[in-house]
Protein backbone atom coordinates (compact mmCIF):
# COMPACT_ATOMS: atom_id res chain seq x y z
CA UNK A 1 0.00 0.00 0.00
CA UNK A 2 1.37 3.75 -0.64
CA UNK A 3 2.03 6.13 1.93
CA UNK A 4 -0.97 8.06 0.53
CA UNK A 5 -3.45 5.26 1.09
CA UNK A 6 -1.98 4.68 4.60
CA UNK A 7 -2.49 7.89 5.66
CA UNK A 8 -5.63 7.78 4.51
CA UNK A 9 -6.77 4.91 6.54
CA UNK A 10 -5.30 6.74 9.88
CA UNK A 11 -7.49 9.38 8.61
CA UNK A 12 -10.71 7.10 8.74
CA UNK A 13 -9.63 5.66 12.25
CA UNK A 14 -8.75 9.06 14.04
CA UNK A 15 -12.00 10.64 12.60
CA UNK A 16 -13.96 7.26 13.88
CA UNK A 17 -12.43 7.28 17.09
CA UNK A 18 -12.11 11.17 18.34
CA UNK A 19 -15.33 12.08 17.09
CA UNK A 20 -17.21 9.19 19.21
CA UNK A 21 -14.92 8.58 22.34
CA UNK A 22 -14.27 12.44 23.13
CA UNK A 23 -11.24 11.97 25.38
CA UNK A 24 -8.86 14.80 26.76
CA UNK A 25 -5.62 16.12 24.99
CA UNK A 26 -3.46 13.13 26.54
CA UNK A 27 -5.43 10.94 25.51
CA UNK A 28 -5.87 11.58 22.48
CA UNK A 29 -2.07 11.74 21.86
CA UNK A 30 -1.70 8.26 23.15
CA UNK A 31 -4.33 6.96 20.81
CA UNK A 32 -2.32 8.98 17.46
CA UNK A 33 1.00 8.23 18.52
CA UNK A 34 -0.73 4.37 18.58
CA UNK A 35 -2.21 4.39 15.17
CA UNK A 36 0.50 6.33 13.25
CA UNK A 37 2.90 3.71 15.04
CA UNK A 38 0.60 0.92 14.15
CA UNK A 39 0.61 1.72 10.50
CA UNK A 40 4.06 3.03 9.93
CA UNK A 41 5.80 0.01 11.58
CA UNK A 42 9.00 1.37 10.29
CA UNK A 43 8.99 4.13 12.02
CA UNK A 44 12.11 4.55 14.97
CA UNK A 45 10.03 6.50 17.40
CA UNK A 46 6.58 7.88 16.99
CA UNK A 47 5.24 10.78 19.94
CA UNK A 48 4.56 13.87 21.55
CA UNK A 49 6.55 16.39 23.37
CA UNK A 50 3.79 18.82 25.45
CA UNK A 51 4.62 22.36 25.98
CA UNK A 52 4.97 22.19 30.67
CA UNK A 53 6.13 25.94 30.46
CA UNK A 54 7.05 28.61 28.45
CA UNK A 55 9.94 27.42 26.30
CA UNK A 56 9.97 23.67 27.62
CA UNK A 57 8.86 20.23 26.24
CA UNK A 58 8.37 17.51 28.07
CA UNK A 59 7.87 14.39 26.70
CA UNK A 60 4.59 13.07 26.30
CA UNK A 61 2.55 9.99 24.90
CA UNK A 62 5.10 8.13 22.62
CA UNK A 63 5.28 4.51 20.61
CA UNK A 64 8.94 3.28 20.54
CA UNK A 65 12.15 0.81 21.35
CA UNK A 66 13.92 3.91 22.67
CA UNK A 67 14.11 5.99 25.64
CA UNK A 68 13.17 9.32 24.83
CA UNK A 69 14.61 12.63 25.94
CA UNK A 70 13.06 13.82 29.13
CA UNK A 71 12.73 16.99 28.34
CA UNK A 72 13.69 20.13 25.18
CA UNK A 73 13.78 23.77 25.14
CA UNK A 74 12.81 25.63 22.98
CA UNK A 75 16.71 26.78 21.56
CA UNK A 76 17.41 23.39 20.92
CA UNK A 77 16.93 20.28 18.38
CA UNK A 78 14.12 19.88 15.77
CA UNK A 79 11.43 19.49 18.19
CA UNK A 80 12.42 23.08 20.07
CA UNK A 81 12.92 24.56 16.56
CA UNK A 82 9.50 23.44 15.40
CA UNK A 83 8.05 24.91 18.55
CA UNK A 84 10.04 27.86 18.67
CA UNK A 85 8.93 28.88 15.07
CA UNK A 86 5.54 27.01 14.96
CA UNK A 87 6.04 25.27 11.49
CA UNK A 88 6.62 21.60 10.69
CA UNK A 89 10.04 20.85 9.54
CA UNK A 90 11.66 17.93 7.61
CA UNK A 91 15.35 16.43 8.30
CA UNK A 92 16.36 14.36 5.85
CA UNK A 93 19.55 13.96 7.77
CA UNK A 94 19.86 14.72 11.13
CA UNK A 95 23.53 14.65 11.82
CA UNK A 96 23.12 18.08 9.10
CA UNK A 97 20.92 19.56 11.64
CA UNK A 98 22.72 22.33 13.79
CA UNK A 99 22.07 21.61 17.43
CA UNK A 100 20.56 18.35 17.48
CA UNK A 101 19.73 16.26 20.09
CA UNK A 102 20.62 12.73 19.77
CA UNK A 103 18.39 10.55 22.20
CA UNK A 104 19.14 7.21 20.31
CA UNK A 105 22.13 6.01 17.58
CA UNK A 106 19.37 5.01 15.51
CA UNK A 107 17.38 8.10 14.44
CA UNK A 108 18.68 9.25 10.80
CA UNK A 109 15.85 11.28 9.62
CA UNK A 110 12.74 13.11 11.42
CA UNK A 111 9.57 15.15 11.09
CA UNK A 112 8.21 17.11 13.72
CA UNK A 113 4.90 18.49 13.63
CA UNK A 114 3.53 21.69 16.00
CA UNK A 115 0.06 20.93 17.36
CA UNK A 116 -1.51 24.60 17.49
CA UNK A 117 -4.98 24.34 19.69
CA UNK A 118 -6.87 27.99 19.96
CA UNK A 119 -4.22 29.70 18.63
CA UNK A 120 -1.62 28.62 21.31
CA UNK A 121 0.91 25.89 20.75
CA UNK A 122 0.77 22.81 22.95
CA UNK A 123 2.63 20.21 21.64
CA UNK A 124 4.94 18.88 18.83
CA UNK A 125 4.26 15.23 17.05
CA UNK A 126 7.98 14.04 16.46
CA UNK A 127 8.64 11.00 14.14
CA UNK A 128 12.24 9.50 13.87
CA UNK A 129 12.88 7.47 10.58
CA UNK A 130 16.08 4.79 9.98
CA UNK A 131 16.39 6.22 6.30
CA UNK A 132 18.49 9.42 4.88
CA UNK A 133 15.16 11.35 3.51
CA UNK A 134 12.60 9.31 4.52
CA UNK A 135 9.36 11.92 5.12
CA UNK A 136 8.38 14.21 2.45
CA UNK A 137 5.80 16.88 2.00
CA UNK A 138 2.96 14.36 1.52
CA UNK A 139 4.05 13.37 5.64
CA UNK A 140 3.93 16.77 6.09
CA UNK A 141 0.53 17.25 4.56
CA UNK A 142 -1.18 14.05 6.43
CA UNK A 143 0.17 14.90 9.98
CA UNK A 144 -0.72 18.13 9.98
CA UNK A 145 -4.03 17.16 9.62
CA UNK A 146 -3.82 14.78 11.86
CA UNK A 147 -3.03 16.55 14.44
CA UNK A 148 -5.34 18.92 14.54
CA UNK A 149 -7.79 16.39 16.13
CA UNK A 150 -5.66 16.62 19.24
Amino acid sequence: MDRESRYQNILKTAKYTFDDYPMDEIGKMAIMATILKMEFSEWIFCGFYRVIKPNLLEIGPYQGNILACGHIAFDRGVCGTSASEKKTIIVDDVSTFPGYIACDEKTVSEIVVPVIKNDGLIAVLDIDGDQIGQFNRIDQLFLEKLVCYI
